[in-house]
């Protein structure tokens, strides 16, 4: 049975469900766990069909949310499925669209099975950071598919650098059988240690890579990697052994065949390549950590990132001298508009990062002010902060709170397009109130710039605007700061900042370098110094000015005095 709903609520999807069940007779006793499954809508049918098949093992009422993008509808519509279309639970699918989308736990929340775990599954691409996701944040297991996504390395990479207990991936689940064949080779008699290992597949798989680290690390011997084409991800694996080589190798989808020393005859094992509901069912059996895959995917991937890589190989820097201060904001705010009017046009939609201090304050309204007066759509204009004082929501410390009025009443920009940081009045802690800024990052897109390779096609940003501190500082990334150097995540709590108040929130290196013009307000004599240097060699670590470079243009506006130390 299928009840469908238009423009609907979860209050109201909640007492459709109490019906529905009420009609059928059917019972929640032998729900077991919630299943949240995140579905793109053209992944959405085999999404369902794998989450029903899962159920029949593991009874759970599952939670689809399809998010609809690319609409200005502002609504939630919802399906309710119980008995033969539900498989052994309660199937609701959530379609949030607009604004809504941005509280899918929210939308959940009312819906979850009480007193049982919560798993929830990305059947496509998963967020860069899956425990902070919004979602995630309130999951016990959190199971996402690498080869999903368009990059599954540069995924299982990030998901390695941002592994939290509760995680786990299905690019793992994918080895439970060789892991197991293995085992029963190695223990065959005579039983001796390898002295090394090949592996044979597509390098850079993930199946591969994560295999790899498991030999490596439980066998301590030395793992060779052969990079060969198939149509399988993972060939074969030979143990070297004093006494002769062990070698599992597939030859088909559904036969491996296993050849040991002393045997003329090898033996063929049936070892189907695993489907969707067995991998997903695999993983619905534990709601516990599994400490052996985060051993595994954290030793695969060690995070030794330069954060200057993210600004290296970008255009140099160019600098537009102006006359005084004020020549600066208008030449600077102009600037600004102008690029995001081309963004708008060219993409429907534009994302800046504004700074704050007078000058970033002032370049704030003028911004605000010719917005006002051209014919740029504002309505498709999204504005973030790159870094913000954690203090109370009305305090005159925020960088928010003097531009505000010139973005919305004066421009025009609605206000849900004006993504303030949270302030400490809001009943969040500091560092949730990063992850919580980073989350509303990842639901507007900006996971598919959290790469050192960011180019003009992947930038999140259309714009960002970055003072400088008289120590080089930008944003809330300071010299020599123990919180300066995370580049995993979008958004960073900051702590004992060298500058008063001590608790902030900033944007990282990776979300800074995400933009296509970068634009740097630099006024006084006092700053001369630092801007010249801020030219040279990348060096987020002593000069965090010098780090944060656009994929089409770094641009310093500069009054005289600032300007003073540059080499003409």
């Amino acid at each position: 049975m299928i009840h469908t709903m238009k423009d609907t609520t979860t209050s109201e999807v909640s007492r459709v469900l109490i019906e529905l069940r009420e009609d059928t007779g059917l019972v929640t006793l032998g729900r077991v766990a919630t299943l949240v499954v995140i579905s793109p809508e053209d992944h959405l049918d085999d999404s369902i069909d794998v989450a029903v098949h899962a159920s029949h093992e593991h009874p759970a009422r599952i939670i689809v949310i399809v998010p609809q993008g690319d609409t200005d509808r502002n609504a939630l519509d919802a399906e309710v499925r119980v008995g033969a279309d539900a498989g052994a639970g309660e199937l609701i699918v959530l379609r949030p669209s607009g604004l809504v989308v941005n509280g899918m736990d929210t939308l959940i929340t009312p819906l979850l099975l009480p007193d049982a775990p919560i798993v929830t599954w990305w059947s496509a691409a998963p967020p860069v950071c899956p425990s902070q996701d919004v979602v995630g944040a309130l999951s016990t297991r959190r199971i996402t598919d690498a080869l999903a996504a368009d990059d599954p390395d540069a995924v299982i990479r990030r998901l390695s650098h941002n592994y939290h207990p509760g995680d786990t991936d299905l690019c793992w689940s994918r080895l439970t059988n060789w892991r197991g064949l293995l085992a029963a080779a190695y223990e065959q008699p005579p039983i001796s240690a390898p002295t090394a290992v090949t592996i044979e597949g597509k390098l850079n798989k993930p199946t591969v890579t994560l295999m790899r680290q498991w030999l490596a690390d439980f066998l301590c011997v030395p793992v060779t990697v052969k990079d060969t084409d198939g149509d399988f991800g993972l060939i074969s694996i030979t143990l070297h052994r004093e006494d002769g080589d062990i070698t599992l190798r597939r030859v088909s989808p559904h036969t491996v065949i296993v050849s040991t020393p002393g045997e003329t005859d090898d033996q063929s094992v049936t070892m189907p390549v695993r489907t969707m509901h067995d991998l997903l069912s695999e993983e619905l059996r534990r709601l516990d950590a599994d400490d052996i895959y985060g051993r595994v995917l954290t030793a695969a991937f060690p995070h030794h990132v330069d954060v200057k890589d993210f600004a290296t190989g970008k255009p140099a820097p160019s600098d537009i001298r102006v006359k005084d201060k004020d020549d600066l904001i208008e030449h600077a705010a102009q600037f600004s508009v102008e690029m995001i009017d081309e963004a708008v046009r060219e993409r429907g939609i534009a994302h800046i990062a504004m700074t704050g201090g007078r000058t970033g304050t002032q370049v704030a309204r003028r911004i605000g002010e010719l917005l006002h007066s051209t014919d740029v759509a504002a309505s498709k204009v999204h504005v973030w902060w790159g870094d913000e004082r954690f203090v109370e929501t009305k305090s005159d410390d925020r960088n928010d709170r003097p531009a505000l009025s010139a973005l919305t009443l004066t421009a025009g920009i609605p206000v849900y397009n004006v993504h303030s940081m949270p302030a400490s009045d809001m009943g969040m802690e500091l560092d949730d109130a990063a992850a919580w800024y980073g989350q509303q990052l990842s639901l507007l897109g900006a996971d598919s710039a959290h790469t050192e390779e960011t180019d003009e096609e992947r930038a999140f940003f259309d714009v960002v605007l970055l003072g400088m501190g008289e120590d080089g500082h930008i944003a809330s990334l300071f010299p020599d700061h123990e919180d300066a150097g995370d580049a995993t995540r979008s958004a960073v709590s900051v702590r004992n900042s060298p500058k008063p108040p001590s608790e902030r929130i900033s944007l990282t290196w990776p979300m800074l370098n995400a933009a296509r013009h970068v634009v740097f307000l630099v006024a006084g004599e006092e700053k001369a110094e630092f801007a010249a240097r801020a030219h040279g060699d990348i060096d987020p670590v002593n000069l965090p000015a010098s780090a944060v470079r656009g994929t089409v243009s770094t641009t310093w506006f500069l009054d005289p005095e600032a300007a003073s130390a540059i080499e003409h």
